[in-house]
């Protein structure tokens, strides 16, 4: 499965790494997770440094996502996770690419959620970008700091939080169960674990 921008020239465009399904450790159940590259947080406890630059190369249409995301086998999918380096460093596009989300699970036959990873505060997500809670289920704030990394992302960063959008979001998150510091971006700058290896990575359909 291809997803190109070619395949909707008049769409709005941003930068996207991967689509991948299934994946168990970034939310709920079975996902779909959306990787978007370019930071400019530069946090010290990074572990992929390499996907800060914003790759022109990765660019894609945002409907062109939503067609792969239309490809999963129907009634499959728990939720989609909008994640990588740090997404809201497309703001405008990201926006579009939620709203697309929400319209696309809202015909799903089960509860899909939608949730997303974000390194910046939760203050500064609500001053920024008053509009990012009300588009999902729930976000997941703040990045672990040096001290508290090492070789593994801790499981309770005392800086990262979770915050509830939806009623959905409070079932599915609001809970001890749910572990922000072992599924945060991080993790997914590691080798995939075992459970994950039969992951499908969609391919953006690289443009010079």
């Amino acid at each position: 499965m291809d997803v190109h921008s070619s395949r909707h020239p008049d769409s709005a465009t941003m930068l996207v790494s991967r689509l991948r399904f299934p994946v168990r450790n970034i939310g709920y159940g079975i996902r779909a997770g959306i990787w978007l590259p370019g930071c400019r947080l530069f946090c010290r406890a990074c572990l992929a440094e390499n996907t800060w630059d914003f790759d022109e190369w990765t660019r894609c249409g945002v409907d062109a996502v939503l067609d792969g995301l239309g490809e999963l086998p129907a009634g499959r999918v728990d939720g989609v996770t909008v994640y990588g380096r740090e997404p809201t460093e497309q703001p405008a596009a990201l926006r579009i690419l939620l709203d697309r989300i929400n319209e696309w699970r809202a015909r799903q036959v089960r509860p899909a959620d939608l949730l997303l990873y974000s390194g910046r505060s939760a203050a500064t997500l609500d001053e920024r970008f008053p509009w990012l809670i009300r588009s999902v289920d729930a976000l997941v704030t703040g990045y672990a700091v040096a001290a508290e990394v090492g070789d593994f992302a801790p499981r309770d960063a005392p800086n990262r939080r979770i915050v509830i959008g939806s009623a959905l979001g409070m079932r599915r998150y609001a809970t001890a169960e749910f572990a922000p510091g072992l599924m945060s971006c991080d993790s997914c700058a590691r080798p995939a674990p075992i459970a994950d290896t039969t992951a499908r990575t969609v391919g953006t359909g690289r443009t010079r």
